[in-house]
């Protein structure tokens, strides 16, 4: 038995060991990732590709430089165990068990993070691998809370004993250096480690307590109203419970609404996140405010009209955002917010890229899911399709705690991809619904969405190419865990003593299409009763307890000055939408609002589109990036005319919807009545032409006011006398 080594010795051999052990695993994460190179987000030209080739090695080389700091952390652990173990076990000492040590270290934290994640947040796993997780169903039903968890207790008892034992030897043998060494490095470990895993390994709340401040706020306090407004984005209106929906997913919401009034027919005017969130902000239509699509100019992201946050900033509010990686634009786009805790850029190659090549991003992932992710790899920390809805809800309870003893009012805008594509959720919420005996490929995740390549192929498919029964039992589920979480937002809002004082506003930016319109999606078409136009609209002013439903139709612009109206705040200049006060305090007050809408930007053509429909090139000739320093993709100009001519275009009211479609050499116009025809299979034009005309008087202004439409032209075209008895037949391209 070899005990003597020196402890000099000992820590270069450790050192040593784990540095080759981090070297080797390292090279072999950087080889596969290069074999089969990948990247997040859409394709763009070679040649712009080419321009960006040192920046995807450096982003390559600092993905590997962080595998190898954490590869080498956990080696290090099973090294230093090693020794310990030498005189706990009276081991002579070998360098092949010492590297042995090091690899079993980082074999087996790296498999029980696998396995953690595999049944908490499969999501999490699947947007970077590049196999078939069925394969590993078998794995996942043996996987519990309970296993894991007795799983990582048994390894710390093991760890501990040896530690344990090793430092009792060296202290019976005098070798105090050593042991004082090992018990510093092992608590250094602990502390590291538990930091590194502290969301991975832990269910238990992070929130601090509730503000404990006996002192009184001031009358200026009492008087002035907080907002928060939580929403989802692509959460459908009618999941909510106010609906008839076959199951109850929202009994949080629905406690809330009680007190509320609930805008049942509220209509996005484009149903695109980025395009959705400016009108909500602004009060205005997507042509006023000029966020057309996704992939807006730099100077678009000034706009060019006043919002809502930058009002409540002048009147002392402060404003914050938090969102995950669906809520990125509230940071891009210049609304003005104090504080903001977000992600960059979705829409940037140049953060795409630092998200790394599917496999090493996969290793990555299984330790970046925490706080030590959201510091140093936030690229992978807000990887889209990974939800984050426990963290961003427990953030927004932290920083409600700190609100509560400031002086000044608040608005936080939380929003949430907890019901966006591909309908990921925690443990157990996409379980909940799917069927014991279910065996298809879409056990976690709605599958093979991990690139705009695959949406636009999957798109241009119907619904037999997918399996829409388990895609909804998916959603459901997203559903549900955004109601119990926002369950969770209000009981600490109470808690904090806030609720008598602060607005709440339930929101989307759109919903989603389910194969109603015969695609699926959203934006994409304006056939049918906008599964994907209508959003839900829940506001509670704690002032008001009686509760309202109201049908009337409603849009998003209205939300901005309808909060202005409530907080007793000057109106902004030059806004489309009106306050909805009145129908707060009663119902029944006449609106007769007209809502408009726009498609958004097409990736693929889908069955039933019309044959002569306007269209423009696929997504790689329509990308460009104007500013190669800031890598941000745009549209290029030169298509942006043709991008915005080629939109469907619809008014409705209550009862008519009049859609606008161009085709080459003229406007398709279909009028439906949605009363008696939701699903849009009879246009009614010619039977009624008084509504006819004045719809499309007022469709006429509208496009009129577009100053990209001024130099379109399209010849009249007169009510169509086609009856359809297909609710998709004559549907323009579905984007």
């Amino acid at each position: 038995m070899d005990t003597t080594l020196p402890l000099s010795v000992q820590i270069q051999l450790n050192i040593g060991s784990s540095a080759l052990v981090g070297a080797l695993i390292t090279a072999a994460l950087l080889y596969f990732s290069a074999r089969d190179h990948t990247r997040t987000g859409p394709r763009v030209k070679d040649t712009i590709a080419q321009h960006y080739t040192g920046y995807a090695l450096y982003a390559l080389a600092r993905l590997g430089a962080w595998s190898f700091a954490i590869i080498f952390s956990l080696a290090s652990a099973g090294s230093s165990l090693y020794f310990l173990a030498i005189p706990a076990w009276e081991l002579s000492y070998n360098f092949f068990a010492l590297l042995l040590s090091g690899l079993l270290s980082v074999g087996l934290v790296t498999v029980y993070l696998f396995t953690y994640y595999l049944l908490h947040i499969p999501s999490l796993l699947l947007c970077s691998a590049r196999f078939r997780f069925s394969r590993l169903t078998p794995v996942w039903k043996q996987l519990s809370p309970l296993r894991l968890q007795a799983i990582l207790w048994l390894s710390i008892l093991f760890i501990s004993v040896i530690s344990l034992t090793g430092l009792y030897q060296f202290s019976h043998q005098a070798q105090w250096g050593a042991a004082c060494f090992y018990f510093l490095q092992s608590t250094l470990y602990l502390y590291f480690f538990k930091w590194l895993l502290s969301s991975a390994t832990s269910q238990k709340p992070m929130d601090p307590p509730p503000a404990t401040s006996t002192k009184q706020p001031n009358s200026d306090r009492k008087k002035t109203p907080n907002i928060l407004m939580i929403g989802s984005d692509t959460l459908r209106a009618d999941r909510l419970g106010a609906t008839d929906y076959v199951r109850n997913l929202s009994p949080n919401i629905d406690q809330l609404t009680e007190h509320s009034t609930s805008f049942t027919n509220c209509y996005t005017p484009l149903a695109r996140t980025a395009p959705s969130l400016a009108s909500l902000l602004t009060g205005t239509w997507p042509h006023k405010h000029g966020i057309r699509t996704n992939y807006p100019y730099a100077d678009q992201l000034k706009l060019p009209v006043d919002n809502l946050i930058s009002a409540l900033n002048q009147a002392g509010y402060t404003t914050s955002a938090i969102a995950d990686w669906a809520g990125a634009d509230l940071g891009k786009i210049d609304f003005g917010f104090k504080q903001r805790y977000l992600p960059k850029d979705q829409w940037n190659l140049k953060y795409l890229l630092r998200q790394g090549p599917a496999g090493i991003r996969l290793f990555l992932s299984l330790f970046c899911h925490n706080r030590f992710g959201k510091k140093y790899l936030p690229e992978l920390y807000y990887l889209a399709g990974i939800p984050l809805t426990k963290q961003l809800f427990r953030d927004a309870r932290s920083h409600i705690s700190t609100m509560a003893d400031r002086e000044a009012p608040f608005c936080i805008n939380l929003f949430t991809a907890t019901t966006h594509v591909p309908f990921g959720s925690n443990f157990p919420y996409y379980d909940l619904f799917t069927p014991a005996d279910y065996k298809g490929d879409s056990q976690f995740i709605m599958t093979k969405l991990a690139s705009p390549e695959e949406i636009i192929e999957k798109q241009e498919l119907g619904p037999e190419a997918f399996d829409v029964p388990q895609i909804l039992n998916l959603y459901d589920g997203c559903v549900l865990q955004f109601d119990d979480e926002v369950g969770k937002l209000l009981t600490h809002l109470e808690d904090c003593g806030l609720t008598d004082n602060t607005i709440v506003v339930i929101y989307s930016d759109h919903g989603a299409d389910f194969f109603e319109t015969g695609s699926w999606g959203q934006g994409n078409t304006l056939m049918g009763d906008d599964p994907s136009g209508r959003v839900p609209l829940i506001i509670h002013d704690p002032r008001q307890t009686q509760a309202h439903s109201v049908e009337q139709t409603v849009r998003t612009i209205d939300i901005a000055p309808t909060l202005l109206d409530l907080l007793e705040l000057p109106p902004m200049k030059g806004i489309d939408g009106q306050s909805l006060l009145a129908t707060m305090h009663e119902p029944s007050a006449k609106l007769d609002l007209l809502a408009y809408q726009e498609t958004g930007l097409w990736l693929g053509r889908v069955p039933g589109a019309h044959p002569k429909h306007l269209h423009y090139p696929n997504l790689l000739e329509l990308l460009d990036i104007p500013d190669k320093n800031s890598g941000m993709l745009c549209i290029k100009p030169e298509f942006y005319t043709s991008v915005i001519a080629a939109k469907d275009r619809a008014v409705r009211n209550d009862r008519w919807k009049l859609i606008a479609m161009p085709t080459e050499g003229r406007m398709l116009y279909r009028l439906f009545d949605m009363q008696e025809d939701p699903h849009c299979t009879k246009d009614v034009a010619v039977c009624e032409p008084h509504i006819f005309n004045l719809l499309k008087t007022q469709l006429d202004l509208l496009v009129a006011d577009d100053p990209l439409m001024h130099n379109v032209t399209a010849e009249p075209h007169k009510p169509s006398q086609h009856n359809s008895n297909h609710p998709i037949e004559n549907k323009a391209y579905d984007a």
